[in-house]
């Protein structure tokens, strides 16, 4: 790898998508494709 090369850790990633409740839509949408089931998030806990 080089320097230039600049990686996002997932957990992070989805540590910051998710601070707006907004974007729980992402949450399941990645969710239900990763599992093959249909996810619905009803509440997170912090």
């Amino acid at each position: 790898m080089t320097e230039e090369t600049k990686l996002v850790r997932f957990d992070w990633a989805m540590k910051n998508i998710l601070r707006d409740k907004a974007n729980f839509d992402i949450l399941e949408g990645f969710l239900s494709a990763v599992l093959r089931e249909d996810i619905s998030v009803i509440e997170l806990l912090e």
